[in-house]
């Protein structure tokens, strides 16, 4: 992406969000979207930067999109990467949903933890398994970075080592709070700067339906959607393809002081 951005200088800065990769656990248990929000002004913040656009991929997305509500004085530009804002419940299903989360919490401390004897054994396990589909070369750049070493006993009583996930458990569960339509959409329409939204082909459909509801919030800005053939990670995929239509959309506005992603 740098690349086809041209000569100027372009600062970008990819964050492990807390409790992924080697970002650290959260001591409060608190992995709310808006957290994460808070999390990113606290990096723009340290780093001086008073003007810059975000971007996003999936829940990296919804968080972008509740921070470019929140500090929209300080964002030019948002991107989401197969998103459209977050994921939101009924009010009516929000005590089950709790529940949910409460029983299994309490089951945490009896899940055993997964055992790649390598990381490409894990690469592998990956790319079958998970939420949403990731394909193998993908996987093998991304799993190394989620990884920790464990040790575990053999059958002959001998210790070997492999690898773990070091994702904080806590989000492999439902999470204890979920987002109405209408807090959303309090967010939502604060924001101010244009939006690019990169759709994949064979994505997550309750996205399109997203886009559908959500665009007529959006009334102080300027939304433009654009679909690449792919599953929910086309962004690893086929990075060339998202990378030309989001440095063709930051070129093509007419406020080139963006120097800081």
């Amino acid at each position: 992406m740098l690349q086809q951005l041209g000569p100027e200088p372009v600062e970008i800065v990819a964050l492990d969000l807390a409790g992924h990769g080697r970002s650290s656990h959260r001591q409060t248990e608190d992995y709310s979207i808006w957290r994460y929000a808070e999390d990113a002004h606290h990096v723009a913040t340290l780093l001086d930067w008073n003007k810059h656009a975000v971007i996003g991929h999936s829940m990296g997305g919804a968080a972008a999109t509740i921070y470019s509500g929140l500090f929209n004085s300080q964002v030019l530009m948002c991107i989401l990467l197969d998103n459209f804002g977050p994921f939101t419940r009924l009010v009516d299903d929000q005590p089950d949903h709790l529940l949910e989360h409460i029983q299994q919490k309490k089951n945490l401390p009896n899940k055993q933890l997964p055992f790649h004897p390598t990381i490409e054994s894990a690469a592998q396990a990956r790319s079958k398994g998970g939420a949403y589909g990731l394909d193998l070369p993908s996987a093998r750049i991304l799993v190394p970075r989620g990884l920790r070493p464990i040790d575990r006993a053999n059958a002959d009583g001998n210790t070997v080592q492999g690898w773990t996930w070091s994702t904080d458990q806590l989000l492999t569960i439902r999470s204890a709070q979920s987002l109405s339509e209408e807090y959303v959409q309090a967010f939502m329409t604060r924001i101010t700067c244009p939006i690019l939204a990169v759709l994949a082909s064979q994505g997550l459909q309750t996205i399109r339906y997203m886009v559908d509801d959500r665009l007529p919030w959006l009334q102080q800005t300027k939304v433009t959607i654009k679909d690449v053939v792919g599953s929910h990670s086309v962004h690893m995929e086929d990075a060339p393809a998202v990378a030309e239509h989001v440095c063709n959309w930051i070129i093509s506005q007419d406020d080139r002081s963006v120097a800081r992603l």
